[in-house]
């Protein structure tokens, strides 16, 4: 039980849409045949209200019409040459048109959390009417449904911190209708947010139940829930972008936060073959809604599988896989670049690279992907057939037949146990590497584990007690453990190595047939990428500064944009 259960009722679907969008709308109170009042003293229509909050969850797979976000950064190159997501490459996004705006979707969100924590207090109309109750089955289901909506209120609050840094942190309703209560609002400090998103997680988790009381709560966030993505929200904190002191208490504070999901003991790895594809397993922390679907698969199957083959991995995170059954200082000893995905060679790379990247001579569906020159996969074979000789292989779902119009159960994970244990590793590192060593080497070992690699070596650990070589390291993991999961575009940024690592091109493999069993390879590049440091931080959307603007407010926009 990690995945959210969303029961989306439609009455509730519809109440308070926002026609301009956010906390600053001016629309009626209600939308909807049902009065505020009836929603809000039914015992349906009011737990109902909060589930629909779920909705406004981003969901990862194809939110940019098909593409995905780690098109954006080095890890892949999306097929479809007009697909928005190209715009952050070129160094296109404005405060008019960026792919992935969510202020609007993220603050009403935030609305509709506030509106179901008023009701719930004392004299709030579900408090009277009992239309939650106080406690059912032993359960303190109004406890529950309060820490619910203080989580969603604090990731959603995270969401806009981690793309515009200046952002209005709103604990209240406010009336749409009253513009000296609307533009009392004034943006905060990066740090001040964040101690209002850990103050939210912490009391959602002082609310919710340490574990799911029956099945009929399968699927909703638990105590841990909050606690995990705080580690998430302090190491961003204390990353270079957002901690350029390198204050090391805050290093500190995100490993402790860490720590306590680990000593829950709630959660553990899954097997590399099922984590994106049973919706249930012990690694999943926060997840989207589990839905049947195929989009996953028609998007990025490989062209001859009838899919669109829209991400694909790029040659740089291919390499970045090193060989099964080896030592870190010695992960690419074995590694022939005449085949370099051992097809022939009985010394292969680690198993994540093959959960995660469709390669030439991969198997899918009994037979194998050929994404050689004038292979049915290969480039240049359709419009959007591979640019980098590579599909994406995590999160799908090999079983199904899109043809068939088969579906399975998939929702976006936000967060798995994996993240937990880079985020403790990676805090503890830079809090203090000698310290810390046995407990960072043990942490990764279970990763290491996972990916069928020996444990850290004595001349491993001989490297990485340098603490550069071990945040260099932590970097790698980070990047293999969490490829195309939304991490490495972010990460690249708290990191402050973006404008090194996005600009300069990406590279492909151009491989050509030579016999029934040998190809050539041979490196190309792709495609480019350009970096301006001023998109550390997105840029708030104009219309925000507009309507500032029309009232004699100010609304402070991110460095470098207009």
């Amino acid at each position: 039980m990690k995945n959210i259960i969303n029961i989306a009722l439609l009455a509730t679907a519809v109440l308070l849409t926002q026609s301009c969008e956010d906390f600053l709308d001016k629309d009626p109170e209600v939308d909807t045949q049902l009065s505020y009042q009836e929603i809000f003293s039914d015992v349906h229509y009011a737990p109902g209200f909060l589930n629909n909050i779920y909705n406004n969850l981003p969901d990862g797979y194809s939110r940019f019409g098909g593409a995905m976000l780690a098109a954006a950064c080095d890890e892949a190159v999306c097929s479809n040459a007009g697909a928005a997501i190209n715009l952050f490459n070129n160094n296109a996004i404005n405060a008019t048109n960026n792919p992935d705006d969510v202020w609007s979707a993220m603050y009403s969100g935030i609305r509709k959390c506030n509106i179901f924590l008023k009701e719930l207090e004392p004299n709030g109309i579900i408090a009277k009417s009992n239309s939650i109750p106080e406690e059912e089955k032993g359960v303190s289901v109004r406890n529950y449904y309060k820490g619910q909506a203080l989580f969603l209120r604090g990731f959603f609050h995270f969401e806009l911190l981690k793309r515009y840094g200046n952002i209005f942190y709103i604990t209240k309703v406010i009336d749409p209708l009253n513009n000296d209560e609307v533009f009392a609002e004034e943006q905060i400090p990066f740090d001040q947010a964040v101690e209002k998103i850990v103050a939210d997680f912490d009391s959602a988790a002082a609310l919710m139940p340490k574990a799911y009381p029956d099945v009929s709560y399968q699927g909703r966030p638990i105590k841990w829930t909050p606690l995990a993505l705080k580690s998430r929200v302090l190491l961003y904190a204390a990353s270079p972008l957002n901690n350029p002191g390198n204050d090391l208490s805050k290093w500190l504070r995100a490993a402790e936060a860490a720590k306590l999901t680990i000593d829950s003991a709630e959660y553990s790895l899954a097997s590399l073959s099922s984590i994106f594809t049973s919706v249930y397993n012990p690694e999943i922390i926060f997840a989207t809604a589990a839905f049947s679907r195929n989009d996953i698969e028609k998007y990025n199957y490989p062209v001859s599988y009838q899919g669109a083959g829209y991400l694909n991995p790029t040659e740089d995170l291919v390499q970045a896989f090193g060989m099964a059954s080896k030592t870190y200082s010695g992960r690419m000893v074995d590694y022939d670049p005449t085949d370099p995905y051992s097809l022939k060679n009985v010394k292969k790379r680690e198993d994540r690279l093959k959960y995660s990247v469709y390669y030439n001579g991969s198997s899918l569906k009994d037979t194998l992907v050929a994404t050689y020159i004038g292979g049915k996969d290969g480039l240049f074979s359709s419009s959007t057939a591979t640019k980098t000789g590579y599909y994406l292989r995590k999160f799908i779902d090999p079983a199904l037949d899109i043809v068939k119009g088969d579906e399975s159960p998939r929702g976006w994970i936000f967060m798995r146990y994996a993240e937990i244990l880079l985020n403790y590793a990676e805090a503890l590192n830079e809090y203090d590497n000698t310290a810390n060593f046995a407990q960072i080497t043990s942490t990764l070992d279970i990763l290491r584990n996972r990916a069928n690699l020996r444990p850290l070596s004595a001349a491993d650990k001989t490297l990485l007690q340098n603490q550069a070589e071990m945040r260099k390291y932590i970097k790698l993991e980070r990047r293999l453990e969490l490829a195309f999961e939304e991490h490495r575009f972010w990460d690249l940024r708290r990191w402050k190595d973006a404008e090194v690592v996005l600009n300069q091109p990406v590279k492909g493999m151009k491989i050509t047939y030579v016999n029934d069993s040998t190809y050539s390879y041979s490196e190309f590049e792709a495609d480019s990428r350009v970096f301006d440091p001023k998109m550390y931080w997105y840029p708030i959307p104009r219309n925000e500064i507009l309507k500032y603007q029309s009232t004699g407010k100010t609304i402070v926009q991110n460095p470098g944009w207009d």
